[in-house]
């Protein structure tokens, strides 16, 4: 800024100069027309004055709005619907805010789901770790052989299941990221829905739960099979956690002209209206969830299905059961 002062000061200085100079010249030929020079010179001097100062104030404001900006205050409005270049500078200047004010609340917003998912991923951890450490003390000392192979089972299947954890989350932060391949392939949707029920059979016919599986050979969807495979498994996984002996859970499609839709329905416990807005969610576990569940099953499906152009509801009332719905919307060429 004081650059800009001393180059102001040399050009009134000249301009002051050139004025006096054209002045006497002019008044040693006719002093009105001399006199008239001065006035419009003057007149002149003083607009280019007040424009100067003006633009000079604007870019000191300017200068003060950068500064704020460089500390971290994005809350500034200076949006100017007045012409020229200082006002397309001031608006662009605004954009610059916004956009920043947006990353900085995004960031934000991660900086605290991150630390929420390591509080969760720790919470869950504990439980099997806590477990396995019980069971390998036991383990010591038992002489019982088949009181060892009972630990050694307990253990065994913590260990499952923090492997299955951990292979989730890692599956889940690859999609998030954008690191996921998805090769998508038109597909037998029949196929799709036999291989995702096939791990759950023994274990619905142990239950005497009815699994079934309906839909026409003719329905193709354009998926990545194994992928969505394993997003339609955890809802089918999910179901039969909480239907009792004796239940269903029934897989069908139907097809129209503009989408393809799964249902997965059961007649199981029902979820409570105040956890349905939540099933999704990454480690929420409603009042009904299964002591096994970690609550994250359900969150890589959603992942899943959102990057396969599919939508996925549910609907379900307590003691009547749920169904899941999986929209595929047809891509048109």
């Amino acid at each position: 800024m004081i650059k800009m002062n001393k180059d102001l000061s040399l050009v009134l200085a000249i301009s002051f100069i050139a004025v006096a100079a054209g002045f006497f010249t002019i008044f040693k030929r006719n002093e009105k027309c001399a006199f008239v020079f001065l006035a419009v010179s003057a007149l002149i001097i003083i607009m280019f004055l007040i424009i100067t100062y003006k633009r000079i104030n604007t870019i000191k404001n300017l200068n003060i709005y950068l500064n704020s900006i460089i500390s971290g205050d994005y809350d500034l409005d200076i949006r100017d619907n007045s012409e020229g270049e200082l006002s397309i500078i001031k608006n662009n200047l605004y954009k610059i805010i916004v956009t920043l004010r947006s990353q900085q609340e995004l960031l934000l917003k991660d900086k605290n789901y991150l630390a929420e998912s390591l509080a969760d991923i720790s919470h869950q951890l504990k439980t099997p770790i806590t477990s396995i450490t019980m069971m390998s003390d036991l383990l010591k000392n038992e002489e019982n052989e088949e009181k060892r192979k009972e630990f050694s089972k307990v253990i065994e299947d913590q260990l499952s299941r923090m492997n299955w954890l951990i292979v989730t989350l890692l599956k889940l932060s690859k999609i998030d990221a954008g690191a996921t391949e998805f090769k998508n392939s038109n597909v037998s949707l029949k196929s799709i829905l036999q291989r995702s029920v096939q791990p759950f059979l023994l274990n619905a016919e142990i239950n005497n739960i009815d699994l079934s599986v309906e839909c026409d050979d003719k329905i193709f969807v354009c998926v990545d099979g194994n992928w969505y495979i394993e997003a339609v498994s955890n809802i089918i996984k999910n179901c039969i956690e909480h239907t009792a002996n004796g239940g269903y859970v029934k897989v069908f499609a139907e097809e129209t002209a503009v989408f393809t839709k799964i249902h997965i329905k059961d007649n199981g416990s029902g979820i409570l209206k105040e956890d349905l807005p939540h099933v999704f969610e990454r480690f929420y576990q409603g009042k009904n969830h299964n002591e096994s569940s970690v609550g994250i099953g359900l969150a890589l499906s959603k992942a899943i299905f959102n990057n396969q152009n599919s939508i996925v509801e549910v609907q379900s009332a307590e003691n009547y059961g749920t169904e899941f719905e999986i929209t595929i919307h047809k891509v048109i060429v």
